[in-house]
């Protein structure tokens, strides 16, 4: 199955085209305010790489996020117009477990680890979430969560076995804490491996309707909808709330 994967969480954008584990063909860039702009771009050089027309495309993968607000915006609302208009089915897979996949996956941890990955998430946060391989499975032992960001938040309280740190924000924290590993598919979301964990749950049936598929923010986004106007009542003197009924 020839799988678009797509990631636009953080400020590197990429389209990847899959089929089980093998890479076809790749397209991407570094932009955090042109995902709208350039995703596209990406997804077509993708498919050139490949030797491909979207019409061999099987199925799409996304990183529904979390991470930027606008970008998960961008590329879950471009996966689903392109699932739908492919009539093809839809994965979501979470950024930070795309990252804990690379992790186990390319042997910066083992299966005996836990993987804590983060993403920046401005405002002095981060998020995170932590997993673990169960059965020959990524599986997250709580869902994300947005914490300080801070060397003190990156720890499992009671957790006795190693603790492996991904994630390029862990790396600008001082002071430095131990356990960080460095690597380009662990350091930001890679679209390769959104596209081969979204190859395993279709493979094993997962639900995969684009219009089910819902962005994953964690936290509230900044932007708040504007209190209904309000007008005087010349007759009565008291204000009235002038939204329709």
């Amino acid at each position: 199955m020839k799988i678009l994967a797509l990631s636009t969480s953080t400020p590197r954008g990429s389209a990847v085209v899959v089929e089980g584990d093998h890479v076809l063909g790749t397209g991407g860039y570094v932009d955090l305010q042109g995902h709208a702009e350039r995703l596209f771009e990406a997804i077509d050089a993708a498919l050139a790489a490949a030797g491909l027309d979207r019409s061999a495309v099987a199925a799409v993968a996304v990183d529904q996020g979390p991470g930027s607000f606008t970008g998960v915006r961008v590329g879950v609302a471009s996966a689903k117009g392109i699932a739908i208009g492919l009539a093809v089915p839809l994965a979501g897979v979470i950024s930070l477990e795309a990252m804990a996949a690379a992790a186990f996956g390319e042997g910066h941890a083992t299966a005996n680890d836990v993987v804590l990955a983060a993403i920046d998430a401005k405002k002095d946060e981060v998020f995170l979430a932590a997993y673990t391989i169960v059965d020959g499975v990524v599986r997250a032992l709580a869902p994300p969560r947005c914490e300080p960001r801070a060397a003190a938040a990156l720890t499992i309280p009671g957790e006795t076995r190693r603790i492996v740190l991904i994630g390029e924000v862990v790396a600008t924290l001082d002071p430095l804490p131990p356990g960080l590993v460095r690597g380009p598919s662990i350091d930001l979301p890679d679209a390769a491996w959104v596209g081969r964990l979204a190859a395993i749950r279709l493979a094993a049936g997962e639900p995969a309707d684009p219009a089910l598929l819902e962005p994953l923010y964690v936290r509230p986004p900044d932007a708040r909808p504007l209190a209904a106007p309000t007008r005087e009542d010349p007759a009565a003197g008291a204000r009235v709330d002038s939204a329709p009924r």
